[in-house]
């Protein structure tokens, strides 16, 4: 792996107010790229990450990578055990040292899916929540409903995220598009928290919620 490209892909992420994950087509397997779309737009940018989840793992495995076909990561999702039930999930780094924490909020997740960041010492940085409490009840009635109503699952899929009374940023489904693709779109009030948590989140969304 180039440090240099890795640090300028790390660069770009940084001062990117926009992100974009397009979801790619694999019959076995979620893939996906990660890129920053020019202002205004919700077409795909230069391709900075491919990110692909291990299928048939006893642990959850995504992994971060400059080229889809590399074995050196710069950064993975992995969970905190074996089966993991309550929802936890380390984001490490390279080397295997703890960035931060995503949690999934299994109560308040009944009603329209809430989950929380953390940092590597427990710290919250922000809470994430599904924008509309009624789109998140007509989809989880679509996802038991027979064929008919299933079509409710494919209500946009948007999220919004606070950190105290601040919102620092939406997460929101880009409509028409065969493949999921989304745009994780971050305020100000998101300085300072490691983008690659970020990106992580974003991934975790769709591919820990088998999205």
């Amino acid at each position: 792996m180039s440090a240099i490209d890795e640090r300028a892909v790390l660069s770009e992420l940084e001062g990117a107010d926009r992100i974009l994950v397009q979801q790619v087509f694999k019959p076995i397997a979620n893939e996906y790229r990660i890129s920053v779309p020019t202002p205004g737009s919700t077409d795909e940018g230069r391709p900075l990450l491919n990110v692909k989840q291990a299928k048939m793992k006893i642990k959850e495995d995504i992994r971060f990578r400059l080229a889809p076909d590399e074995d050196a990561h710069l950064f993975m999702i992995k969970s905190k055990s074996v089966f993991e039930f309550r929802g936890r999930h380390e984001v490490l780094d390279a080397n295997g040292a703890l960035i931060g924490l995503l949690e999934k909020d299994f109560r308040r997740s009944l009603v329209r899916s809430h989950w929380h960041v953390r940092d590597a010492e427990g710290t919250e940085l922000m809470e994430a929540h599904e924008s509309s409490w009624i789109i998140a009840i007509l989809r989880r009635i679509g996802d038991i409903g027979p064929d008919l109503i299933s079509l409710l699952e494919w209500l946009p899929f948007n999220f919004v995220l606070h950190h105290g009374g601040d919102e620092i940023g939406t997460y929101k489904r880009v409509l028409g598009k065969m493949r999921d693709r989304y745009v994780l779109r971050l305020t100000p009030h998101a300085e300072g928290i490691d983008r690659r948590l970020l990106v992580a989140f974003a991934i975790g969304l769709d591919a820990l919620q088998d999205r």
